[in-house]
């Protein structure tokens, strides 16, 4: 038996679309979110003072620092080879008229073809590695800031004062009312950006002319074009135009020709150290005045607090151990040159031997063998 649902009149009840649809819903509108804010406990603290010491950072200045010698020997090595082949063409030419001959000859065409097509390699690479040093210093820059905007923020923190007693903060409804918890997250980002802009808002001579790694890549770079009895070079403010773009090609765009410029003829540099009198094996020159020094000397010779004169006869310069490291830097142009003293030196002993040992032909082939290995290989065109 079929069962209906009837009214009390007896007919059946017919649903209306009404009566059978979801009712609707009444959203109500949240407040924007906001995070968590509580101050920093002790454990907190020490985590953002693990963060602020450099033992963070030490991986990546390491890495910066090897690029940064990788890019200059690079540079070096190549404007060297570029200058010996100029020199080696210079004295076939020299050679060619001596014996009165006007016209060039096939070797000396193909090393002059070799040479145009080397200067083009070299002037390209040189430009990129210029601009690889630039990027590897604002890398270094950018890491420094950073550590040093934690550093202010751990001291912020350590320094803070303890939040006061709950009932100090009950309103007259007998509410606690909590102060406004500053964001230390928002301070870092926030100090963070302030010393981007700082950065990015100085000129080219400051960014780099004045910084310790790129001075020491354009000293590379320089000594290496014009050799060691080449003009010095030239003063940190024309290292870049006015439109801000670095000095790239020689001496001759780096100098124009003042008279000051052509009284200065060579620059005359001791490998010595002024201290120790003694040839340097680690020598650290100074931003100011140029001076070269052997690091352990110098750190000998530096007073644990205060100033002191450059030891250097007539410098008027101030030294302080607290600015060393950014006053001073590895000198590593002046470490090439010791270098290649050392390696002629030895070359002249091992010339020596052979005088001693003309009597025994046999000790006399091992010395020439022995002084053969140690020359350099060079570039056969």
């Amino acid at each position: 038996m079929s069962r209906r649902l009837l009214n009390r009149s007896g007919n059946p009840v017919v649903s209306s679309p009404s009566s059978s649809s979801t009712p609707r819903r009444t959203t109500t509108a949240l407040p924007e979110y906001e995070p968590p804010s509580c101050p920093l406990d002790e454990s907190a603290r020490r985590a953002l003072g693990e963060l602020s010491n450099n033992r963070t950072a030490v991986p990546y200045e390491l890495q910066l620092k090897e690029s940064l010698r990788t890019l200059g020997s690079s540079v070096g090595d190549m404007h060297e080879r570029l200058r010996y082949q100029r020199e080696r063409l210079t004295r076939q030419k020299a050679a060619r008229e001596a014996k009165g001959v006007a016209a060039s000859t096939a070797d000396e065409d193909r090393l002059k073809a070799h040479i145009d097509q080397l200067e083009r390699d070299v002037e390209a690479l040189t430009r990129d590695s210029e601009r690889a040093v630039r990027e590897l210093v604002d890398h270094k820059a950018e890491l420094e800031d950073e550590v040093a905007v934690l550093g202010d923020l751990y001291t912020h923190a350590a320094t803070q004062q303890p939040p006061p007693d709950e009932a100090s903060l009950e309103n007259e409804n007998g509410d606690i009312e909590y102060p406004p918890v500053p964001s230390t997250l928002g301070a870092f980002r926030e100090r963070r950006q302030g010393k981007l802009e700082e950065y990015g808002g100085m000129s080219m001579h400051q960014r780099y002319a004045v910084n310790n790694d790129y001075a020491g890549f354009k000293k590379l770079w320089h000594d290496a074009a014009v050799g060691e009895d080449g003009p010095p070079l030239p003063d940190a403010s024309r290292w870049f135009r006015s439109d801000g773009q670095p000095v790239m090609s020689g001496i001759g765009d780096e100098m124009d020709g003042s008279d000051d410029d052509i009284a200065v003829a060579r620059e005359v540099v001791s490998l010595k150290c002024p201290l120790t009198l003694r040839v340097m094996k680690e020598p650290y020159s100074n931003r100011n005045c140029k001076h070269t020094f052997e690091k352990g000397a110098l750190l000998d010779y530096l007073p644990r607090q205060g100033a002191v004169q450059c030891p250097q006869t007539g410098c008027s310069q101030s030294f302080a151990r607290a600015d060393f490291d950014t006053d001073f830097h590895l000198n590593q142009a002046m470490l090439r040159r010791i270098h290649r003293a050392e390696a002629a030196h030895a070359s002249d002993e091992d010339l020596d031997d052979d005088e001693n040992l003309e009597g025994d032909s046999e000790l006399a082939v091992r010395a020439s063998n022995r002084r053969q290995s140690r020359q350099p290989k060079r570039e056969r065109r």
